[in-house]
């Protein structure tokens, strides 16, 4: 997925379909009493979204002038966290509907769309839609080849993370997005099973959040125990838990 093309008319058209379909079962359940926002109102939103991203692709470097030419995003800074907040909402609708295909492909489009933003609109400031779709879509497979590939799109998206996120000041929550898309990547790509992809992963943990390294990589060495990794990933598992187990000699 590190070289993941995206078709935007596509991306446009698929969103709509979700939302159309999510719309339609909300209006036959009689959901009238959810506090969840209008699914129609949501479907309008992500038509004008849809429109922008559609003009985009037609006109690359539109952006700006789109966003700020459009009512309907004017309380956004960016046009990525307009278009993630409605994929959210409609992801709540999925959830209290239990349409849990359309959820599984709904998270498949919030996925592609940070990655498109993260390559396309600057550093990412909404990430928490992305980090919660990449954990559904991460917990679906079990096939090292496609973890492989969701692992560069962790790298990906969490190297586009806005500074302000990424200096993690407030490390009062364990459950922050910007710990759990550091935590996921790294344990993706253990599931890989490919050292190559796990060096950079394990490194960046270090970086990023030192005070979890310790713990993750001893739960990490209990894990190879229970799953029975493979040689190969069990010697880069040990190799991190050495470095940030074993005290200083002095």
């Amino acid at each position: 997925m590190a070289k993941l093309e995206i078709n935007l008319p596509e991306l446009a058209d698929t969103m709509l379909a979700l939302c159309e379909s999510t719309r339609s079962v909300a209006e036959s359940a009689q959901k009238s009493d959810s506090t969840l926002p209008d699914p129609e109102q949501i479907c309008e939103g992500l038509s004008r979204f849809a429109d922008i991203i559609r003009h985009i692709d037609q006109q690359p470097g539109a952006t700006d002038e789109q966003l700020d030419a459009s009512d309907a995003t004017s309380e956004y800074k960016e046009l990525s966290d307009y278009g993630l907040d409605l994929l959210n909402q409609l992801g709540d609708w999925c959830d209290q509907l239990e349409l849990t295909e359309t959820r599984a492909a709904l998270d498949e489009v919030i996925v592609t769309l940070g990655v498109w933003a993260a390559r396309h609109l600057g550093p990412l400031h909404t990430i928490e839609p992305i980090v919660d779709a990449l954990s559904k879509v991460a917990n679906s497979s079990t096939d090292p080849v496609f973890l492989a590939e969701l692992s560069h799109v962790y790298r990906e998206i969490a190297d586009a993370v806005a500074p302000v996120i990424k200096q993690d000041i407030d490390k009062s929550e364990p459950g922050r997005p910007w710990r759990i898309l550091n935590l996921n990547y790294a344990i993706v790509s253990t599931r890989s099973h490919q050292p190559e992809i796990m060096e950079p992963a394990f490194a960046q943990l270090l970086i990023r959040l030192p005070e979890d390294a310790a713990g993750f990589f001893t739960e990490g060495m209990e894990q190879m125990e229970v799953i029975g990794y493979p040689d190969h990933v069990r010697r880069v598992m040990e190799k991190y838990f050495e470095l940030t187990n074993n005290p200083t000699l002095h």
